[in-house]
């Protein structure tokens, strides 16, 4: 009985919310000594060094939901989603450090500002100039040094059942993000959530080194974006 309460007293204290930082890990915590900063330094090099994940989003832009789905590859291939409820849906796809856009006709217009044009798009994809990508799909540029100074480790939480520690850094615009990672196996960043703001988002990070290909869309279904802009 005595060993029994001990478990269940354990058990208690960690869902409580005045654990220590690392009380839930029981004896064995993976970052045992280190310092956010490095914590956050290991996350980053392992995340970047992946062959591949999967990033699913949601939040607000200009107090809009939002919402994206990307599989990103090394090198930087990926083939993804973005939905806004007033600018619409895109489907993109870069490869070879090539973008291609397929947007619904709500997106075209608040893209282009211009019905003719969008309507002139149709249901192709756009091939959109070269540099013009905004490292999207660049799996070095998901988690840029900056956004990760100066973080503190805060209490050991989970995403989806994995045991994970968190990294929380206060901006000066006056968002809070709160960085999650996995504290069994490979130290990915599982989650990020960015509260108050004006662009409040959660990012989750799945499917670590999942095999998928991605393919430019034929020829024939493929419009150029300066073309179009040049004969509207």
């Amino acid at each position: 009985m005595a060993a029994n309460r001990k478990v269940l007293a354990t058990a208690v204290a960690c869902a409580a919310a005045l654990v220590s930082v690392t009380g839930c890990f029981g004896d064995k915590d993976p970052f045992e000594g280190m310092s956010a900063d490095k914590i956050a330094d290991k996350a980053s090099k392992a995340t970047s060094g992946v062959d591949s994940v999967k990033l699913a989003a949601e939040g607000k832009q200009s107090g809009k939901p939002t919402s994206i789905s990307f599989e990103i590859a090394k090198g930087g291939s990926c083939n993804g989603e973005m939905k806004s409820a007033d600018m619409g849906k895109v489907d993109i796809r870069v490869v070879d450090k090539t973008s291609y856009m397929k947007g619904d006709t709500a997106y075209w217009k608040g893209t282009l500002g211009d019905e003719a044009t969008a309507k002139k798009v149709g249901d192709r994809w756009v091939k959109v100039p070269s540099g013009q990508s905004d490292d999207m799909c660049d799996l070095k540029s998901l988690f840029k040094e900056g956004d990760l100074d100066g973080v503190k480790r805060g209490e050991d939480s989970e995403v989806d059942g994995k045991k994970a520690v968190t990294l929380t850094k206060k901006k000066s615009g006056g968002e809070t993000v709160t960085f999650y990672v996995a504290a069994e196996g490979e130290p990915y960043f599982l989650r990020a959530v960015t509260k108050g703001g004006d662009e409040p988002n959660t990012m989750n990070f799945t499917d670590y080194n999942a095999k998928f290909t991605v393919e430019a869309p034929p020829a024939s279904e493929i419009a150029d974006m300066q073309d179009l802009v040049a004969g509207s």
